[in-house]
């Protein structure tokens, strides 16, 4: 179960990044590398994670210390991107979801962390300290990347619980669903005239002048 979920929240911080990538049009290859399940019936332990082999520095981004608290690191440009990353997603879920750790080599992060403020958010079953929200919310400086994407100042929100989706980063996902939520092609051809009218009109335009030429006619005495 461990292993499962570890790549479900890495997968589903991969996608939450693609999206990111487009919206902060990154050109360098910046995001969350995947991680892969593998199972095993002849080893002892079964199930195992794989993922791509990272050469170079390993460096720590944002991580959780000994007592819980976020520590968030924004010297280098990698380090802003991701500071930048944590505020788009938390943003992007009304403040339910959280990047706790992120750590790699250069622009590729792995070994994702997540926080959810309740269980059942995206189907993660984990539950984050609330205060690790409230910190963030307090301590989370914008820089280059969060005007490119016009996100709001976090400290000017009045709850962690107010919705942030409506005026929030312009997601491709978003636009496509609003682009499907055009009218229908056939809306214009139900609401036409029925195309048996004006055969039924001139069916009775035929039967007034015979009619006419009837009474017209002179009486043969």
């Amino acid at each position: 179960m461990f292993c499962s979920q570890a790549c479900k929240i890495q997968n589903l911080a991969r996608e939450y990044c693609k999206i990111f990538s487009t919206e902060a049009r990154l050109i360098e290859n910046f995001g969350v590398i995947p991680v892969y399940l593998m199972y095993r019936p002849a080893n002892p332990v079964p199930y195992a994670t794989v993922e791509a082999d990272l050469t170079g520095l390993y460096q720590k981004y944002s991580f959780l210390d000994h007592t819980g608290r976020m520590e968030m690191r924004t010297g280098s440009g990698v380090e802003q991107k991701c500071c930048a990353l944590q505020h788009w997603i938390f943003q992007w879920t009304s403040g339910n979801l959280l990047l706790t750790q992120l750590e790699g080599v250069d622009t590729k992060i792995t070994n994702v962390g997540i926080s959810v403020k309740s269980t059942g958010h995206q189907g993660l079953s984990i539950e984050g300290n609330p205060k690790v929200f409230e910190q963030f919310v307090s301590q989370h400086q914008c820089n280059y990347f969060c005007g490119l994407l016009g996100l709001r100042s976090l400290k000017v929100m009045d709850s962690l619980s107010l919705p942030a989706k409506s005026k929030g980063s312009r997601s491709p996902l978003l636009q496509r669903k609003m682009a499907a939520g055009s009218s229908s092609p056939q809306t214009g051809r139900k609401a036409g005239s029925s195309p048996r009218l004006p055969r039924k009109a001139e069916q009775e335009g035929r039967k007034t002048p015979t009619k006419q030429k009837t009474e017209d006619a002179p009486k043969v005495v």
